[in-house]
C-alpha cells in the first residue's frame, strides 16, 4: 500500500492509532493520536515509544506483554498526563501486527553504509489503539455533581427549617438575661452566646445558597480584569507576604458573560486556598493562567460543544493526598482550624452555575492545581441577563 493511502485510512479512524516496530519506535500515527500525545506526525515518527508516555506508563507494560505472548490486550480507564492541557483517559488495546519491510526501514535510523538487499525480512510490531473517553467521564463526573449540589440543597433546607428558629429563640433568651442581670460575667456570657447564634445562623444562610439557587445577573465582562482585582486584594494579605503572584494570561480571550460578583467569589476562594497552602513560605509561587480550549470544550444541554474559557490557580506548596482531594468540596469539611469548610463547595456551586466545571487536582510534595472552565456565552438557563458591563 502507498504510506500516503495508509496515511489516509488511519486518520479517517476516529480512535487514535499508532503503529510500533520491532525496535519499540513508532512506525505510522494518526491525528487522534497526535492529538492524544499533543506532537505532530514529524516529530512522532521513527522515536520511541516510551519518549511519549514514559517508562513506567502502564501502556509500555502492555506493550511488553502483547510481544511476549502475541496475543492482543485491552486495558480500560488508562490515564494519560499532556503537557499543555489536562490529563486524558483512554481505553487501550494492543495488538501484535506484522511490518512489511518498508515500514520497518522507515522507523530506522538512515544509515549510508546499509545495504537495503539486506533488510528482507518483515518486523514483528503492535498497533495500539487509544480511544478517548474523557468526554464521557467529564459528563458523569458533572451529573454527580449536579445530584451533589440538589442533595446539598435538601440538607440545607432541612437544617434552616429545624435550627434557624430555634436559634432564634436562644438569643432572644440571651439578650434579655443580658438586659435584667446586673453581673459583668453574666451580661459578657449573654453577648457571647449572641454571637455564637449570629455565627451559626451565617453559616446556615450560606449553605442556603444550594437550597435557593440564586439567579445570576450576567453581564459581558473581561475575564482578566477579574482576576486581576482577585490577585491585587490577595497580595495585600499578610499571609501572601513573599509570595509572588505569576499570569499567564491568553490576550486572544474575547469578553465572557458571566456574573461578575459571583465569579469574583469563586476565584477569590481558589486564589486564596493557593496562598494558605503555601503557608507563609517566603519563596512561594501562585500562578493565574488563561487560555481558550481548542479540543477540550465543554458539553451544552443539548449535548454541543461550545467554546470554552479555561482559568488555572497553580501553587508549588506542599499537595494534598489523594483521601483529602476527594472529599474538598464536600460542605463543612476542612483542614483548617479557622475554616468553614463552605468556600470550594461554593466555588464550586457558582462554576456549575455558569454550566461550568471546577476541577482540583494535586500532587503530593508538587503543588495543587485548581481549573475552572466556563463558556464564552454563558450559562443557557435560570439567569437574569443585563445590559453589556
Amino acid at each position: 500500500m502507498d504510506p500516503r493511502d495508509l496515511h489516509n485510512v488511519l486518520d479517517a479512524v476516529l480512535d487514535g492509532l499508532i503503529v510500533v516496530d520491532a525496535g519499540g519506535r513508532i512506525a505510522h500515527v494518526n491525528s487522534e493520536a497526535c492529538r492524544i500525545l499533543e506532537s505532530s506526525p514529524e516529530k512522532i515518527r521513527g522515536t520511541p515509544l516510551a519518549d511519549h508516555f514514559g517508562p513506567a506508563h502502564p501502556v509500555l507494560g502492555l506493550e511488553r506483554r502483547v510481544r511476549e505472548e502475541r496475543r492482543g490486550r485491552v486495558l480500560d480507564d488508562v490515564r494519560i498526563e499532556r503537557r499543555f492541557d489536562r490529563a486524558l483517559e483512554v481505553d487501550v488495546a494492543i495488538s501484535p501486527i506484522e511490518l512489511g519491510v518498508r515500514d520497518a526501514r522507515a522507523t530506522r535510523p538512515a544509515d549510508p553504509y546499509e545495504d537495503e538487499e539486506e533488510i528482507d525480512e518483515p518486523g514483528d510490531g503492535v498497533v495500539i489503539e487509544l480511544r478517548d473517553h474523557t468526554l464521557r467521564s467529564s459528563l458523569r463526573e458533572k451529573e454527580k455533581q449536579r445530584d451533589e449540589l440538589q442533595r446539598y440543597g435538601h440538607i440545607a433546607a432541612g437544617i434552616a427549617h429545624e435550627v434557624k428558629n430555634p436559634l432564634g429563640g436562644i438569643r432572644g433568651a440571651a439578650e434579655l438575661l443580658g438586659m435584667w442581670s446586673e453581673s459583668p460575667r453574666a451580661k459578657d456570657t449573654s453577648a457571647l452566646i449572641v454571637r455564637e447564634v449570629d455565627r451559626i445562623t451565617a453559616l446556615v444562610d450560606e449553605l442556603m445558597v444550594f437550597a435557593r439557587g440564586d439567579a445570576l445577573e450576567l453581564s459581558r465582562i473581561n475575564i482578566h480584569r477579574i482576576l486581576d482585582a482577585v490577585i491585587e486584594l490577595e497580595a495585600m494579605d499578610a499571609l501572601a507576604s513573599g509570595i509572588s503572584f505569576e499570569r499567564e494570561y491568553d490576550p486572544s480571550i474575547p469578553d465572557v458573560l458571566a456574573d461578575p460578583s459571583r465569579l469574583t467569589q469563586v476565584f477569590l476562594n481558589l486564589v486564596r486556598n493557593a496562598v494558605q497552602a503555601l503557608e507563609g513560605r517566603s519563596d512561594g509561587r501562585v500562578v493565574v493562567a488563561t487560555r481558550i480550549a481548542l479540543d477540550d470544550r465543554l458539553t451544552n444541554r443539548a449535548g454541543r460543544q461550545v467554546p470554552t474559557v479555561v482559568i488555572e490557580v497553580r501553587d508549588d506548596g506542599p499537595g494534598i493526598d489523594e483521601d483529602t482531594l476527594a472529599r474538598l468540596t464536600t460542605p463543612f469539611f476542612t483542614t483548617r482550624t479557622k475554616g468553614t469548610g463552605l468556600g470550594l463547595p461554593m466555588a464550586r456551586h457558582w462554576v456549575a452555575r455558569h454550566d461550568g466545571d471546577l476541577r482540583v487536582t494535586s500532587e503530593v510534595g508538587r503543588g495543587t492545581r485548581a481549573r475552572v472552565a466556563l463558556p464564552l456565552g454563558g450559562p443557557q438557563r435560570n439567569v437574569e441577563a443585563k445590559g453589556r458591563g
